[in-house]
């Protein structure tokens, strides 16, 4: 059970993110935010169906105002946590957030493993997981359970280049949040907190794996937000990320494996932390579980590897974009607003319209499709959100979102489960888990 804890009043905090202009200062007026989205508890939804996209700048407005939509208020709490998982359209009991892990066959679920970095946990300094927890909107929902592709059999014999629609004015959306569990002694006066319960971890044949049957109560903050929605023309979905201000530090260009990154301390970041001691994986050789406690170490150093999502020198106008909408929407806010702390890291889309093709394998930034047509990533292409893409940062084979939203065909975990075929339905990882989940409960009963 999910209930809204009220926020403290915010105070204004002297550690700022890199480059964020999260200043009263006069900023360009080339990617503004729009005044109609204001007050905050009457930003209207965006039409999806009405999408323009004559210019970068369009894609962040829409990025902007729909996570201002999904964090309005309403019936007391914030308007994504009324969605529902993907696990409900099977019918499955949501058992409590989980975290990204290695996954062992047999103990955990699939909510995690076909995401980009699935081979770490997490740390944060308090030595607890950070968790996870996936949302979809009524279209997604409507979409699937309407043409029954929760059944695996119809999705292997549906049209691969199916892909998903825009229904009425809503495109579908999916939605992944990530959460710090909060300490007596943590500043969260800034951050969006409700408590909630999370599944627990625990040593088992020498892994950490979880144990969703037993979970325990907390609060949590709000420390990362995925948005994917479909608009008109881009049915490969808009890709876009947020994150709380005091995360994480961006990585100055040019800095070394031996250099400090920031003599600031951030929520995940110790001052005078080198960079090659950031985004450290140790999941894999030196993790360890006090299982009684319930906490980890060694925790994570997070750093991010690209501010907006850009190497320096490349795309400026994209990160010019982000830049002045994130101070415009700051500008607007009202001052006590919690979700005046949050900012857009960036987004990510396809230059071309209606570009979406079964087999996809996005590889590089741009690349020949199935069908001889060529096709170019733009926006933010080196796109990572410090708390859910942590150890991924400096892979190129998984250094932005359509390096593993594609629809190149997925094979399973398990050899019992059949493969998803490459369908324009797999650039969604929700769509992909309850593919699989699907089977998992045919095999079950």
């Amino acid at each position: 059970m999910i209930s809204y804890q009220p926020l403290k009043k915010i105070t204004q905090l002297s550690v700022i993110t890199t480059g964020l202009l999260f200043t009263h200062a006069s900023f360009a007026d080339q990617c503004p935010a729009l005044e109609e989205w204001f007050p905050h508890s009457q930003t209207p939804r965006p039409n999806d169906a009405a999408f323009s996209s004559s210019s970068n700048c369009e894609f962040h407005q829409w990025s902007w105002q729909m996570f201002l939509w999904l964090t309005q208020e309403e019936d007391g709490m914030p308007r994504f946590l009324s969605f529902n998982s993907p696990q409900s359209l099977l019918g499955m009991e949501h058992r409590g957030f989980l975290p990204r892990m290695t996954k062992s066959p047999g103990t955990e679920s699939f909510d995690e493993y076909l995401q980009a970095g699935t081979d770490g946990i997490f740390v944060d300094h308090n030595g607890k997981a950070v968790y996870y927890s996936q949302y979809i909107n009524s279209t997604f929902e409507n979409f699937i359970t309407s043409n029954q592709l929760t059944d695996p059999a119809n999705v292997r014999s549906m049209d691969p280049t199916t892909a998903f629609p825009i229904d009425g004015t809503k495109g579908a959306l999916e939605l992944k949040a990530s959460w710090k569990i909060v300490d007596s002694d943590d500043e969260v006066s800034d951050m969006f907190t409700m408590e909630t319960t999370v599944a627990k971890l625990e040593n088992k044949n020498g892994k950490i794996v979880i144990n969703p049957d037993k979970s325990k109560s907390v609060t949590v903050a709000l420390v990362g937000f995925h948005i994917g929605g479909i608009v008109e023309g881009h049915p490969e979905m808009i890709w876009a990320t947020f994150e709380h201000k005091r995360n994480a530090p961006d990585v100055p260009h040019g800095t070394t494996l031996g250099q400090v990154v920031s003599t600031d301390d951030y929520t995940f970041y110790t001052a005078g932390t080198k960079l090659g001691d950031c985004n450290v994986n140790a999941a894999a050789s030196n993790l360890t579980l006090n299982q009684r406690k319930q906490t980890l170490s060694p925790i994570t150093q997070a750093c991010r590897q690209y501010a907006f999502g850009n190497a320096k020198g490349v795309n400026t106008s994209n990160t010019e974009s982000i830049q002045t909408i994130n101070a415009s929407v700051y500008s607007q806010l009202d001052s006590s607003s919690v979700w005046r702390n949050y900012f857009e890291v960036g987004a990510i889309w396809f230059l071309e319209q209606n570009a979406l093709e079964p087999g996809m394998n996005l590889a590089t930034d741009s690349f020949t499709a199935p069908s001889g047509r060529s096709v170019n990533l733009t926006g933010s292409l080196k796109l990572s959100n410090a708390t859910i893409e942590t150890f991924t940062q400096r892979q190129t084979t998984m250094d932005n979102c359509f390096r593993c939203h594609n629809t190149a065909q997925e094979f399973p975990p398990k050899m019992t489960l059949e493969p998803l075929p490459a369908t324009n339905l797999n650039i969604s990882h929700a769509f992909q888990n309850i593919y699989f989940w699907s089977q998992e409960n045919q095999n079950d009963n």
